[in-house]
């Protein structure tokens, strides 16, 4: 998997009264960024699991928080693959 880019907008749902992101949506985000990453490569999680009885799972996060995401903004998602072995894989994702 090569580095993949993926940009989404922040809707009204997604923040508190003040417009900030709710930060367990970081996940949400991270996560769809990782869906259409390997589904840029050719392996949509649904055909994995249908065709190979493969299913991907997030096993650890850490976040860090450097600045708050707001209501309106554009945020890109990148994800990297930093290792790959077997039976896991190691990705770093920014938004």
């Amino acid at each position: 998997m090569a580095r993949h880019s993926f940009v989404l907008p922040v809707h009204d749902e997604d923040t508190d009264a003040g417009g900030i992101v709710y930060h367990t949506n970081h996940l949400c985000y991270a996560e769809r960024a990782r869906s259409e990453a390997m589904r840029a490569i050719g392996a949509p999680h649904a055909e994995l699991v249908r065709n190979c009885n493969l299913m991907f799972v997030v096993r650890r996060a850490k976040l860090d928080y450097l600045r708050p995401a707001r209501l309106d903004e554009s945020l890109e998602v990148i994800t990297e693959p930093l290792e790959s072995h077997r039976a896991t894989a190691i990705l770093r994702q920014e938004i």
